[in-house]
């Protein structure tokens, strides 16, 4: 049972912290809600000084004063797993909550903050939510063949265009949907933002401390995906059925290199989740590494980067780039589209951009050649501004023609 626990709230945000304990996301886990308690009842009184790794185990998991956080590492497990279910809380029970309550890395205060006000309108019937299965993808999108067979808006000529390899090609057509690397470890998953294969993962200092911390052997899994590529694997199945051409779902661990040989391919997602992508036998001006776009050959005028632009406590992105690849398929057959960025709301930026008519319009415009004519390979950059993780514009900085111009 919780020690202490808070009587009648009696402010925003007392009755936040009192609504996050009684949740069904903290609800199978005594600990999680014992650390939050703890952590919750020093921030509204403002005993935060002496919030440190030893205080918080002694206090609040009742450790021994001999406890040594050097050599006992279980506060930090604990404190991580309450991270990421404070995310969970409020990607579903707490998606509408007025307060957020926060536990920022590498510190064990929490920041209870109210949500911002902004208003946007109302999501459209594709919003998919913030993580989400790549079965369920896949079903959302057959399920969206099934509503939409019988009543769809023509694309804008500019939009068949930019798909043309794909409609006028006898060969099937595949998404490759990124889905990131998560290690499992007692039935709860974790994940490093820079290692993406468990070659990598596997066997580090971090790894062996969750799992000696635990007392069980971590596996690679890959359950989800994010909601840009989730969104965006929704909004190219609508695109491709209204071409009344069949499109297959593939999440990215399960892709083979036949399945790259014998299909006109759409990867969505970035390179580090789609790792087929880094081997493709593909000259490319632009690539996507972590946090930024490489120019590889930048033209007069053309930055060597394409980078974020975050808050200063690096928590909500304000603005990124994504990049748009059209790219010839293995042994010079088929096509490759690759709709990749540096993060997930990025990755939805470039599938607007090549599914929207303005967007559609703008891209071929700067891409026309003398003849009529589109080049068969190209790369584009797009900037976007993101509101609420949706972006409310996205515009045009750079477009490459590759091969033979």
């Amino acid at each position: 049972m919780l020690t202490e626990r808070l009587q009648r709230p009696t402010n925003g945000r007392q009755a936040q912290l009192q609504r996050v304990l009684d949740s069904q996301t903290l609800r199978p886990s005594e600990a999680l809600r014992r650390l939050l308690d703890y952590l919750g009842r020093k921030e509204l009184t403002g005993a935060t000084a002496d919030l440190k790794e030893y205080t918080v185990g002694v206090e609040a998991f009742g450790k021994a004063p001999d406890y040594d956080p050097k050599s006992d590492s279980s506060v930090r497990v604990q404190a991580g797993k309450l991270r990421q279910k404070l995310d969970e809380y409020y990607r579903t029970e707490g998606i509408a909550d007025p307060w957020i309550i926060e536990l920022p890395k590498g510190h064990f205060r929490l920041t209870i903050r109210e949500r911002e006000t902004t208003v946007l309108p109302a999501p459209p019937p594709s919003r998919i939510p913030w993580l989400i299965t790549g079965l369920a993808v896949a079903i959302s999108i057959f399920a969206s063949y099934l509503a939409l067979r019988s009543n769809q808006s023509r694309p804008s000529p500019e939009i068949r265009e930019i798909w043309l390899p794909f409609l006028s090609d006898s060969r099937p057509a595949m998404i490759s949907l990124g889905t990131p690397l998560f290690a499992k470890v007692a039935g709860d998953f974790f994940r490093s933002p820079v290692m993406n294969s468990w070659d990598q993962a596997a066997g580090t200092e971090g790894l062996r401390e969750l799992e000696k911390a635990l007392g069980s052997k971590a596996v690679p899994q890959h359950p989800y995906t994010g909601v840009g590529e989730a969104w965006a694997a929704f909004e190219l199945g609508r695109l491709f059925s209204s071409f009344n051409k069949d499109l297959s779902l593939v999440v990215s661990n399960g892709l083979t290199w036949e399945d790259i040989g014998r299909n006109n391919l759409v990867f969505v997602g970035p390179p580090k989740y789609n790792l087929q992508t880094r081997d493709l036998p593909v000259q490319m001006d632009l690539v996507v590494e972590h946090s930024r776009i490489i120019n590889q050959k930048p033209r007069p005028g053309e930055p060597l980067s394409y980078n974020e632009t975050w808050t200063p406590d690096r928590t909500v992105l304000l603005e990124g780039h994504a990049l748009i690849s059209r790219l010839p398929g293995l042994h010079g057959s088929g096509c490759i589209m690759m709709l990749a960025s540096t993060s997930t709301e990025g990755t939805r930026a470039a599938v607007e951009y090549v599914t929207r008519p303005d967007y559609a319009a703008r891209l071929v415009a700067s891409l026309r050649r003398s003849d009529g004519g589109l080049p068969k390979y190209f790369q584009v950059v797009v900037k976007a501004q993101f509101k609420s993780q949706v972006p409310i514009q996205v515009q045009q900085v750079t477009a490459h023609v590759l091969g033979d111009r």
